[in-house]
């Protein structure tokens, strides 16, 4: 539950995508129907968060007697044209607004009116409700891999809230406080790592543990994106072709996502360029990783550890940047920070309210690092909603608290890869200008490839 204490001021901790699909949009009743025939394969999006009595364990997820799906799945339209411009604005105003802490943490927009026979929808999810690997799994149930749709029906006919009293409320919070412990502790032995032990003093040793880690890891210098942001966002898009990703990996033994993450720096660098900024020779990104099982697959809530990736800026060439990331992200990965960040995260899911907000002050303290870049994989085929085939997704990643003014975004699906950046609409006026800035860096990246 950090991600609701880092919801606080201008920070809106909710993470989101925005998917455009062929042809004509279906109606906004042929919409609803469809989302809730899928609703009962994700019971939570019709629970809202609710307090235990005296505050005394974590809030928990509870039946909402009052879902109204309709409050959840809206409609609208662009303006004609329906630019992709257009299209961009409305987002950034969508992400602009938190969500109601009082109601199911997630809307969905059918945008109609996009120009070349598309449309689009735009959804939003707070971070606490589903991280980014599973809200692939969850996109992936409202959609079909066929454009017949799925055969059998798997919706429920009727759905009747479970009303738990306050004292249920509190005894279910207490069960899982043990129930989470025993598994975390289970899965530790099964991957021969010693778990802290069930004390709100080993949980905040881990936690301060990390950030040490963090802070004897790459030093992350102060730049004009790390200033005190507002509460709206604007936000940019850049697509490629996965293969052409693949082919620029080289020999190096570097991966995909070293790929994206060179690109990024590519871009970056660019960026401070055109702005007449100086030229760090080194920025820290925040790398989220999925620590989620196999056997956790539908199963929601955030099961994202992270890293602190430095990026070299300062290196033109874009063969030797990916070589320097290659060895940069295979370093952290089979550090203490790796295993350090795996705890933490396994921790706070189960410790109490006064130790979450520890955990949540100390993964957000200033500087430790520059910028978030998430690359999360998608599926490899062609998916479709209500008969419509899906040709693009755009991911928005949410600002971080304690001035990080710029964060990116990357999903891969069906051969293409879609960057999604986000940033504080006072300070990233030039949002497109620093999409063609990373466009820039990833053309110069691909023509290494051959």
């Amino acid at each position: 539950m950090s991600s609701l204490v880092a919801e606080r001021g201008p920070i809106h901790v909710h993470v989101g995508a925005t998917i455009l699909l062929e042809g004509e949009p279906p109606t906004l009743e042929e919409l609803l129907h469809h989302v809730e025939g899928r609703l009962g394969l994700v019971p939570r999006f019709r629970q809202r968060v609710k307090s235990t009595p005296l505050g005394l364990t974590n809030p928990v997820w509870a039946d909402d007697p009052r879902f109204d799906l309709s409050w959840h799945v809206r409609h609208t339209a662009l303006p004609r044209p329906g630019t992709m411009a257009q299209l961009r604005e409305l987002i950034g105003r969508v992400m602009s607004q938190p969500l109601d802490l009082e109601r199911p943490l997630w809307q969905l927009y059918l945008v109609e009116g996009l120009e070349g026979g598309r449309h689009a929808y735009i959804s939003k999810t707070h971070h606490a409700l589903v991280d980014g690997v599973s809200a692939v799994d969850v996109g992936t149930i409202m959609l079909d891999p066929n454009p017949e749709g799925t055969e059998i029906p798997i919706g429920e006919e009727r759905w009747d809230p479970d009303e738990p009293s306050p004292e249920m409320l509190f005894v279910r919070a207490a069960s899982e406080g043990i129930r989470a412990p025993l598994r975390a502790a289970s899965k530790a032995a099964r991957s021969a790592l010693t778990m802290p032990r069930g004390t709100a003093s080993a949980v905040m040793r881990t936690a301060e543990g990390f950030a040490n880690l963090a802070a004897r890891g790459p030093s992350a210098p102060h730049t004009f994106l790390n200033q005190e942001i507002g509460r709206d966002r604007r936000v940019g898009f850049v697509s490629t072709e996965l293969a052409a990703l693949k082919r620029a990996r080289g020999a190096s033994g570097a991966t995909v996502n070293d790929v994206i993450l060179s690109i990024v720096a590519g871009g970056l660098g660019r960026l401070f360029e055109r702005r007449g900024e100086p030229l760090p020779q080194q920025l820290v990104a925040l790398v989220p990783m999925s620590i989620r099982r196999p056997d956790e697959h539908l199963e929601l809530g955030n099961r994202i550890a992270t890293l602190m990736i430095s990026l070299p800026l300062s290196e033109a060439d874009p063969v030797r940047r990916l070589e320097r990331v290659h060895e940069e992200t295979t370093r952290v990965k089979q550090s203490e920070q790796a295993r350090a960040a795996s705890l933490v995260i396994e921790a706070s899911g189960w410790t109490p309210p006064t130790i979450n907000r520890v955990l949540a002050d100390v993964l957000a303290r200033p500087l430790t690092w520059n910028l978030v870049a998430s690359n999360v994989p998608g599926p490899q085929v062609p998916f479709y909603l209500l008969g419509r085939r899906m040709v693009e997704v755009y991911p928005f990643v949410p600002l971080s608290p304690q001035g990080h003014a710029l964060s990116v975004g990357v999903v891969s699906y069906d051969g293409g890869v879609f960057f999604g950046l986000a940033g504080d609409r006072n300070l990233f006026a030039d949002i497109d200008r620093v999409a063609g800035d990373l466009e820039g860096a990833l053309d110069e990246q691909l023509a290494t490839g051959g």
